[in-house]
């Protein structure tokens, strides 16, 4: 006789585990794409040597520094709001 008290009642297996591999994969997409943001940015935060200020990788460095930094800022600001986001809703739970 089943005991009718476990919490196991009513899980089928298969589609949980389908459901834990997306989450985990979600997860994994998650950290990959938050390390580039990071390292976006570091990129970003790269002085300019004062050799190449006046030749042309210098000032490709000059117009793009800025716009890595913004953009590796964007999207750690975007993981961290996100990650304040699914905590707010696991309290609720």
């Amino acid at each position: 006789m089943k005991d009718h008290t476990s919490p196991a009642i009513g899980r089928e297996p298969v589609p949980r585990a389908i459901g834990q591999t997306l989450a985990t994969l979600q997860h994994l997409a998650d950290l990959a794409v938050d390390w580039g943001f990071k390292k976006i940015k570091k990129a970003g935060e790269m002085p300019i040597a004062k050799n190449e200020e006046r030749k042309p990788l210098g000032f490709v460095k000059k117009v793009s520094f800025p716009v890595l930094k913004f953009l590796g800022t964007m999207g750690e600001s975007y993981f961290d709001w996100y990650e304040k986001l699914k905590a707010g809703k696991r309290k609720e739970r």
